[in-house]
Formats: structure tokens, sequence, C-alpha cells
């Protein structure tokens, strides 16, 4: 996991930021979210921690946004 005043690595950043764009577009399509959709500071933490933990763009998207039993 990366610290907050670890530098960022070019390719770990495209990488969340494709994986970040599948997420919205799996968000859209679950109708979880309607465009335009900006998320807070406390989604962002929280879809970030998915990214690191592993889960697709559709398990995020779920994870985030689908209900809670």
């Amino acid at each position: 996991m990366l610290a907050e005043s670890e530098p960022i690595a070019l390719e770990y950043f495209r990488e969340l930021e494709l994986w970040t764009c599948a997420w919205y577009e799996e968000a859209i399509a679950a109708n979880h979210v309607r465009p335009p959709y900006h998320p807070d500071a406390t989604i962002i933490e929280r879809i970030r921690g998915y990214f690191r933990a592993g889960l697709s763009p559709a398990e995020a998207a779920d994870a985030c946004f689908g209900m809670v039993h």
C-alpha cells in the first residue's frame, strides 16, 4: 500500500485511472449512479481502497453502492 507521501509511479497512476473509468461505467450500467456523477471525498477514498484490495471495477461498484444486507 502506498503511503500518503510516496510518489506515484506513472504506470500505477495510469492503471488506477483506467480502473476508475471502468468502475464509473460499471456503476452507471448497474444503475447505481447517473451521469454526470461526481463522487465526494468519502467515495473517492472508498474506491481507492477497493482498487488497492484488488476488486474488479464491477465488484467495487457493487460494494460501494449496493444494498447492505
